[in-house]
């Protein structure tokens, strides 16, 4: 079995979306220091209230994340 460090090679991309007001900072923070090991991570925080974002900002979010990861 691969390791979670080897993913990154193997082209997959992780979007963890937040929603409510949880401990989330973890999954906000995988891959935010210069040190990372996680760079095919992403978080988006999809705000407290997640049926309050409109459709087309909400999935633009989504899609950023992938557009960061695939064209660094």
């Amino acid at each position: 079995m691969r390791g979670r460090n080897s993913t990154p090679t193997l082209g997959v991309c992780w979007l963890f979306v937040g929603f409510g007001c949880g401990e989330l900072a973890f999954y906000k923070n995988l891959n935010v220091s210069a040190s990372a090991t996680f760079t095919n991570v992403a978080f988006y925080d999809a705000s407290r209230n997640p049926g309050s974002v409109p459709g087309d900002k909400f999935y633009a979010g989504l899609v950023d994340a992938f557009d960061r990861w695939m064209n660094p």
